[in-house]
């Protein structure tokens, strides 16, 4: 418990001064406090009993004096605190933040969506306040209790078992509730994880839910996932709030136990006078006082360290796609584009691991430069996870892949991504305008190219028709434009970066087949002899193409221009037949 807390303060290296200066003013602040508690006696034996009234007069100055001092000693600890805290919020989030930017797809199979909003979020924020009353507290409660004990021996030693029998009682009661909050609070930041996600998705699919009149169905499904949360809620907050009545009521009875034990020696005249009982019993409150504090604080801190365990589990994560030491990098406008497939096999890794069924088997296809290639099949034949191969969204598990004879994997992969640019299936836009956009793979691409792709998407001509053109705002997602115009704005984006190898991941499925044919018809003449895939589902998006792919259950079936497989493949004729209509063994035999 507490290891991945203390994990953090290693961010502190650069920050130790104003770490120590803190826990002096702490110090400070303590004895402070303790010293008005032992001068409780020289006020009322030397002052108060003795009719002094110049001891009680300086004592209360003195007494004034160290008040102002501990009031801000400790205001001096507090503001420290705040910075200490909000600057391991800052630090923290700006790692977790840097190593999802490192992930490959198969780490965002890993960690969805709402998962890592949680710990970006709500994880920074628990370990921000464990932050801060650590700080506060580190060094306060054990000094007090040490000086406390320390000062109780020396002027009341008659008394100092109540100290024992308190602290053993607290530490007791605290031993035995704080492990029990700890673990209501992993199980509740669980369940706010999976809340976080029913949200996410819900929102993200607000459209879908509204097409198809099911909100009485996510309303359940978000009260089941809220209803989940509320047992480990509950579980820590009764918890949490249970602790300071029962520590409360724990310094009240040995209060009272002090008072009788010790008023009794007073009246008996056994070795203890009034000022030394009234004394004693700011030690006692001294002692108390840190463990009631640290009853408060303490779920802070397991809350934290909790949470801290959390974020540490994405910043451990190994990126599934990695750069090899002596990765390379190419000169793109070098790069002839010849891609091949060897013996290449693929499986999805689950969350435990272990690989779920291939999704390709096998795979041998080579893609000469220049050449336009298109791959057909059915939805779960295999094409995205085919082409996510190549930028190295994921690695094959078997075989390899290669550009101009150089396995990807060798590849540096930023670099990799510079020399093969992907549109993928669904066309995210950010927020922002719509150059922002469209440079967003090439921010220095000169305007006259994102022109030039603009035209080849086919993008050109609504985008001059807007108000403010390249400068149009752009909603979250992209929502103010259609899903052609989407589209045709993510192929714009992927063409502007000048890639070597181009892939268009059933991206303009959006679009009608006349606009389809422009953008087809317009590419090749925009990326000047770059190899192009195509990845999709209707027989009219490749039917012009220099190869066509034909796939299934994750395998290559059958491979050849149109012509060739609406003559030689069963399958091709019975897609053409399902998607263009007539007799397709009489259209090849027209065709031959």
């Amino acid at each position: 418990m507490l290891k991945s807390f203390r994990r953090m303060f290693v961010i502190y290296k650069g920050y130790r001064l104003r770490l120590l200066l803190s826990q002096m003013l702490l110090l400070i602040s303590a004895l402070a406090s303790i010293s008005m508690a032992a001068m409780n006696q020289q006020l009322i034996n030397e002052g108060l009993l003795a009719g002094k009234p110049l001891v009680i007069i300086g004592a209360g100055i003195w007494m004034a004096v160290l008040a102002l001092v501990a009031g801000g000693a400790m205001a001096g600890t507090a503001a420290l605190a705040v910075f200490f805290a909000q600057g391991t919020a800052y630090l923290i989030r700006a790692e977790l933040y840097h190593k999802i930017q490192t992930f490959s797809f198969a780490n965002f199979d890993q960690f969805r969506t709402g998962n890592l909003l949680t710990r970006l979020s709500a994880d920074v924020n628990y370990i921000a306040n464990a932050v801060l009353y650590t700080v506060i507290l580190a060094l306060y409660a054990p000094f007090m209790l040490v000086v406390a004990f320390t000062l109780a021996i020396r002027d009341t030693p008659s008394l100092v078992w109540v100290l024992i029998v308190v602290s053993i009682v607290v530490l007791g009661v605290m031993g035995f509730i704080v492990p029990q909050i700890f673990k209501a609070y992993a199980r509740r930041q669980k369940r706010l994880e999976e809340l976080n996600n029913t949200l996410q998705e819900n929102l993200a699919g607000m459209r879908v839910v509204k097409a198809f009149v099911r909100e009485n169905l996510e309303i359940e499904r978000f009260a089941a996932r809220s209803n989940a949360m509320r047992e480990p809620a509950f579980d820590a907050a009764f918890r949490v709030a249970a602790l300071n009545p029962i520590l409360t009521a724990i310094a009240q009875i040995f209060t009272a136990l002090a008072i009788g034990v010790g008023g009794r020696q007073v009246l008996t005249n056994a070795g203890l006078d009034v000022g030394q009982l009234v004394t004693f019993m700011q030690y006692l409150s001294l002692v108390v006082t840190p463990l009631a504090m640290m009853a408060i604080v303490v779920p802070f801190i397991l809350r934290g360290d909790a949470s801290a365990s959390r974020v540490f589990e994405v910043v451990d994560a190994p990126p599934a796609v990695k750069n090899a030491p002596d990765a390379k990098i190419l000169d793109p406008a070098t790069v002839k584009g010849r891609l091949a497939f060897e013996n290449v096999t693929f499986a999805f890794r689950r969350p435990d691991g272990e690989f779920d069924p291939p999704a390709l088997k096998n795979i041998n296809l080579t893609i000469e430069p220049g050449q336009r290639v298109g791959i057909l099949g059915a939805t779960g034949a295999g094409k995205t996870a085919l082409v996510n191969l190549v930028p190295r969204f994921y690695d094959a598990t078997e075989g390899r892949i290669t550009i101009d004879g150089v396995d990807v994997r060798a590849i540096d992969q930023d670099n990799l991504r510079q020399i093969v640019g992907i549109a993928l299936q669904e066309a995210v836009l950010f927020q922002g305008d719509l150059r922002f956009n469209l440079k967003f793979a090439a921010p220095d691409a000169p305007d006259e190219t994102m022109f030039a792709a603009a035209k080849a998407a086919d993008a050109y001509g609504f985008v001059t028709n807007l108000p403010q053109m390249w400068d149009a705002p752009v909603a979250r997602r992209g929502y103010n434009f259609s899903g052609g115009q989407r589209q045709r704005l993510a192929i714009s984006r992927t063409l502007t970066a000048q890639p070597r190898i181009l892939i268009l991941d059933d991206s303009t499925s959006a679009l009608d087949v006349a606009t389809e044919s422009r953008v087809q018809a317009a590419i090749p003449e925009f990326t000047n002899n770059v190899t192009t895939i195509y990845i999709a589902q209707r027989i009219s998006a490749v039917i012009d193409l220099d190869l066509i792919v034909l796939m299934e259950n994750g395998a290559i079936v059958a491979t050849g221009t149109h012509e060739e497989l609406l003559a030689n493949s069963a399958l091709y004729q019975e897609i053409y037949a399902s998607q263009l209509g007539g007799d397709a063994t009489t259209a090849a035999e027209v065709q031959a």
